[in-house]
């Protein structure tokens, strides 16, 4: 059981359908990589933790809006606008992460991030949701 990411136009290899726990991995690389900070943050509210009022306040002066759209969109269900997902390829664009993934299906080793971004990007391009299931 996991998490299929899929968009008109995307096939088996180009899709992203892995298990739930490399995608929560995925995500706590990503945080991390956007911001160290931001990272423990978000492995602490991973592990059930509330944010203080300060460290609220402090994700809000360093974390970018648009990478919140990914980080706390639901992992199991629900959509990306081609509006969303714009706006979050422009926040992990410039990003660099070397974590290796692969599709249930097709077994193909790719880079994480890179293929996160060519998604975001199609659908963007293609004017398409993003729907995960």
């Amino acid at each position: 059981m996991g998490l299929c990411a899929t968009a008109k136009g995307l096939d088996a290899e180009t899709e992203f359908d892995c298990g739930y726990l490399t995608y929560g991995l995925f995500l706590r690389n990503l945080a991390h990589t956007y911001n160290p900070e931001i990272g423990e943050m978000f492995e602490s509210m991973c592990k059930g933790n509330r944010l203080t009022e300060r460290q609220a306040e402090r994700w809000d002066e360093i974390c970018n809006d648009d990478l919140d759209i990914l980080l706390f969109h639901s992992d199991c269900d629900g959509k990306f606008t081609p509006q969303e997902c714009r706006r979050i390829y422009n926040a992990i664009k410039d990003l660099h992460m070397d974590m290796q993934g692969h599709n249930y299906v097709v077994m193909k080793p790719y880079n994480m991030l890179e293929h996160w971004k060519n998604i975001f990007s199609h659908c963007a391009k293609r004017r398409v949701n993003l729907y995960y299931s």
